[in-house]
């Protein structure tokens, strides 16, 4: 087996090939990620000249000239392989990317941070559990179905409010970049309201500037919007990014009419699943989450679980420090 660097048609016939298809390792997501600063690199394993697996990895800078690497939501590997074949080649990524990323001597990589989409026994790999970056469990809805069946599977309740935001007169259409301007209050009230962080507002610009998969579908009530959806369309799957919607117009139901006329977009598109990326770990009803788990899940769908995230460790010492200071800003927000 031998690494390459995948070009853009490489990577995307891949990662767009493999079932419920990524849009964190496509290469329009890398070029978004450059826009706002980062570096990317993109390679894939082959052997016999067939692409067996797949890795676009982000450096992330820190301060005193350190950085770590981050393969969000990958390496990707083709699902056919067998399990000790792909122990092979996530050994081989490990003990390679640090070699393909370094550019300079003015920046070294701490660790490397993995989320692997297929199962694996983390020590037998030298891997450290850390906190998710990405939802550790989500909820996949296949669109194969006609829609009356789609809504037959639905929630009772849910299925009433999608019908109930129509008949109260809500209207939902694509937006375009510049309405994000208007709408990102709303974001903001929403993720205080139902506990998702968010990334800063200039982020969000540069997504919907630099990356076409992903758009604002947007609800409205006469010329007022109340509800927002950040969605991407890529490969099979449409993936729910984020969500807002204005709590004083509640009772209108309008995220449910939202979702409702997206998945029905993404059906229309050909996509063949619905990624509603992430959802409560547990059914507690004080975790954070809830209520907006409760939301998703009333539309149908299969929850589905990822091994984890995980970090192979290059600088022991500068990695226990990276934890610590993490940990005292995570505390420092909380008071």
């Amino acid at each position: 087996m031998e690494l390459k660097i995948l070009n853009q048609a490489e990577l995307d016939n891949f990662v767009a090939g493999q079932p419920n298809s990524q849009i964190l390792q496509s290469f329009a997501w890398g070029e978004f990620q450059k826009s706002v600063g980062r570096r990317v690199w993109r390679f894939g394993v082959l052997e016999n000249n067939d692409l067996l697996a797949s890795a676009q990895i982000i450096g992330h800078p820190l301060k005193l000239k350190k950085s770590y690497l981050y393969c969000p939501r990958g390496p990707l590997l083709k699902q056919t392989l067998t399990p000790d074949k792909q122990a092979q080649i996530l050994k081989l990524i490990l003990s390679k990317a640090r070699d393909l990323t370094i550019q300079t001597a003015q920046s070294e990589e701490i660790f490397f941070r993995i989320e692997p989409t297929f199962p694996l026994q983390p020590s037998a790999f030298g891997l450290r559990s850390t906190k998710s970056v990405q939802p550790a469990k989500t909820l996949l809805l296949d669109l194969r179905p006609a829609p009356a069946d789609l809504l037959k599977n639905m929630h009772p309740k849910t299925r009433y409010n999608i019908q109930l935001a129509g008949k109260q007169g809500v209207i939902i259409r694509q937006g375009k970049p510049d309405d994000f301007e208007q709408v990102w209050p709303m974001f903001q009230s929403t993720g205080q309201r139902d506990g998702f962080g968010l990334h800063p507002k200039n982020y969000y610009r540069a997504m919907l500037k630099n990356l076409a998969a992903v758009e604002l579908w947007l609800a409205f009530l006469n010329d007022k919007i109340i509800a927002a959806s950040l969605t991407a369309f890529y490969g099979d799957t449409a993936t729910y990014l984020h969500g807002a919607s204005d709590y004083d117009f509640r009772k209108l139901m309008a995220p449910h009419w939202l979702q409702w006329q997206i998945i029905e977009a993404a059906k229309q598109r050909g996509c063949k699943y619905y990624d509603f990326h992430g959802i409560a770990p547990t059914d507690d009803p004080k975790h954070p989450w809830h209520g907006l788990t409760r939301f998703k899940k009333g539309f149908g769908g299969q929850p589905a679980a990822y091994p984890g995230t995980f970090d192979f460790i290059y600088e022991k010492n500068w990695y226990n420090i990276y934890k610590l200071l993490r940990t005292a800003n995570r505390l420092k927000r909380k008071q």
